[in-house]
């Protein structure tokens, strides 16, 4: 019994609860009709703003693209016309949704390199949370896109262990089996022990190795195992051996091994929590999320909050903005 194996069958739904999207594919879907549909809505004088809600929140991503695609061909620029009938936060909102899931995810990426100083919660956040074959497809549409790769703006942006954080984890190498050797847990407890706690410095690489390489059910394993063994949180060794940044990341790919919905609700909240709201964020976590775990999230969040998401977001927005989340939302 030297190697206990565990097979998850339903793999993230077994450690993390089935997944619950907010918005399922249109069906019967006609991507001509969606697309006069939004013609008309901006057409002449005045814009029709429920109109555009009615077909941009009510597609997945996927059919979204191919009503842009046929958008562009009939009418001329989705995104343009976009930008000049709308205004603010709804017009933000409205463009992205003209992207396909990869080209949203990479521009996001790009944005919280771009802005004034970085986003480090949001591109940790994003990287971590896509699959290795999503990696890929963004690495490719960035190198199209912008004319350079996505872990060339990671070295340029960001500097020591968490740079290389994220470039690990951005060429997508990570274990997707889900499967757990208990005896590899052990080692990895160990190891992650002797290369921190118990010798002067840390030993970065390796736990670089152990948060990049290893599949999100093993993670929260040796979570589980380390404070059972040595009486600490992982949380609390991670944070203490590396700085700011390096220990915030490698503390959000332990929450989010151990329960992606509790993950996802404090991101929510931290948008819309105290003063102002961090748009952006709460637009790329509704639009990232709604067609995967929304509804995870959104029992999460009222569990932990004491108030559904929808309450919160309602309260912290307002106009067609507000109509065009929630419909995303709910």
């Amino acid at each position: 019994m030297g190697f206990l194996f565990i097979f998850f069958v339903l793999c993230f739904g077994t450690i993390f609860g089935q997944d619950l999207p907010t918005l399922v594919p249109a069906a019967p879907f006609d991507p001509n009709s969606d697309a006069a549909r939004l013609f008309d809505a901006m057409n002449g004088l005045g814009t029709d703003e429920n109109k555009i809600i009615s077909v941009l929140c009510y597609r997945t991503a996927s059919q979204r693209d191919v009503i842009t695609t046929t958008y562009n061909n009939q009418h001329g620029s989705l995104a343009k016309d976009l930008q000049s009938e709308l205004t603010g936060s709804f017009q933000t909102l409205s463009i992205m949704l003209t992207h396909g899931m990869i080209k949203f995810l990479s521009i996001e990426l790009h944005e919280t390199m771009a802005r004034p100083g970085t986003d480090e919660p949001s591109l940790t956040e994003v990287i971590m949370s896509r699959s290795n074959q999503e990696l890929d497809e963004i690495e490719t549409f960035f190198n199209n896109y912008y004319g350079h790769s996505l872990v060339s703006e990671i070295e340029a942006d960001t500097t020591g262990s968490y740079r290389q954080l994220l470039i690990q984890m951005a060429e997508g190498r990570r274990d997707e089996t889900m499967l757990v050797n208990m005896t590899a847990v052990q080692i990895d407890v160990v190891d992650l022990y002797e290369g921190g706690p118990a010798i002067d410095g840390t030993d970065e690489n390796l736990y670089i190795n152990i948060f990049t390489l290893r599949n999100f059910v093993h993670l929260n394993k040796v979570s589980i195992l380390y404070e059972a063994t040595y009486g600490t949180s992982l949380n609390t060794v991670v944070t203490t051996e590396f700085t700011k940044d390096m220990g915030n990341a490698l503390v959000s790919i332990l929450q989010y091994s151990a329960d992606k919905a509790l993950y996802f609700s404090s991101r929510f909240h931290t948008t819309i929590a105290g003063a102002g709201t961090a748009d952006r964020d709460l637009m790329r976590l509704t639009v990232s999320r709604c067609e995967t775990d929304l509804g995870n999230i959104k029992i999460a969040y009222q569990n932990i909050y004491g108030v559904s998401l929808s309450t919160a977001v309602s309260d912290d927005t307002s106009g067609s903005y507000r109509t065009a989340l929630l419909a995303l939302i709910d």
